[in-house]
């Protein structure tokens, strides 16, 4: 298979003539945002997994890839849009069909994302006021099939896009920090985790727990799992402030899998890895129904 050509520009972003903002949404479906504090620390693969091993448990799961410079979440569920995109509208008229986007279901969950947008070689750069009005499209402005939870995937770090959703309006926000072992992934967090708490006076998002990724390799022929990092000192290690709901090994088939368009929570390759999604579903699944999901959700 060929590489896509790669265009000398990204897509002209005009909204369509007569446009107006995206309105804000009474929707009260909760969300669980999954954050990291740096890149490279597989919080995409938490979220897919995350999202299948909900839908699996019974609830209807919605998931968003809001991570609108790096929108991996398609690929990642066997989706790909080779094709480059010329125009994207920001925002459209109220009645067009430009004002909807239609959520794609995968596997049994719903997905929207930014990769569904520009061709998978173009590059995403716009300001941040467009970046968020993107994310309230994809969020807000698509046609969800009665979602009992939306997982969105985030970029790293505690930018535009992050505040945005931290601060969602109408909707329990859970949030769910994805970390590995090394000391400079703690670091990174524990940056994540004072905005949180600087924030949370005005945002309302509470923190869920983390999940602590790559927490070793397993072996492919004896199983025994060995240390990929040198664990953070107890002393700038975020799991004093947080719960560590879940350690996920890392496996070198599970992630070419992954590059194929085939989660492990499909696979079921690597028993550890399941164990430990369906393990965190269960998690997320009793924190939201705290104050009582509706439908389906509620009664469990």
């Amino acid at each position: 298979m060929q590489s896509p050509e790669r265009p000398r520009s990204g897509p002209v972003i005009a909204p369509e003539p007569g446009g107006s903002q995206v309105p804000a949404s009474s929707d009260e479906v909760p969300v669980v945002a999954v954050a990291s504090g740096k890149g490279g620390v597989g919080k995409t693969t938490v979220a897919v997994n995350l999202a299948l091993a909900l839908a699996a448990s019974g609830l209807r799961t919605g998931l968003v890839d809001a991570d609108l410079y790096g929108p991996d979440v398609p690929r990642m569920l066997g989706l790909r849009r080779r094709q480059d995109t010329g125009q994207l509208t920001v925002f459209g008229a109220r009645g067009t069909a430009a004002a909807r986007l239609q959520a794609v279901e995968r596997h049994g969950i719903q997905l929207a994302s930014a990769g569904f947008l520009i061709g998978e070689g173009q590059g995403l750069g716009v300001a941040a006021g467009l970046a968020e009005l993107l994310v309230r499209r994809l969020i807000i402005d698509t046609d969800w099939d009665s979602p009992d939870c939306l997982v969105i995937d985030l970029p790293p770090g505690t930018a535009d896009i992050q505040q945005f959703v931290f601060a969602l309006r109408g909707r329990p926000v859970h949030v769910l920090v994805v970390v590995t072992p090394q000391v400079i992934a703690h670091s990174d967090v524990r940056r994540l985790l004072a905005h949180l708490r600087l924030a949370s006076s005005r945002s309302g998002a509470a923190i869920l727990g983390g999940v602590e990724n790559y927490s070793g390799m397993v072996c492919a022929h004896c199983g025994e799992l060995t240390p990929m990092f040198p664990p953070a000192p107890p002393d700038e290690s975020v799991w004093a402030q947080i719960e560590r709901i879940v350690s996920v090994p890392f496996s070198p088939q599970a992630a070419a899998d992954a590059d194929q368009g085939k989660p492990v929570m499909l696979t079921r390759a690597v028993p550890e890895q399941v164990a430990a999604f369906e393990l965190l579903a269960s998690r997320v699944r009793a924190e939201l129904a705290q104050p009582g999901l509706p439908g389906r959700a509620a009664g469990g």
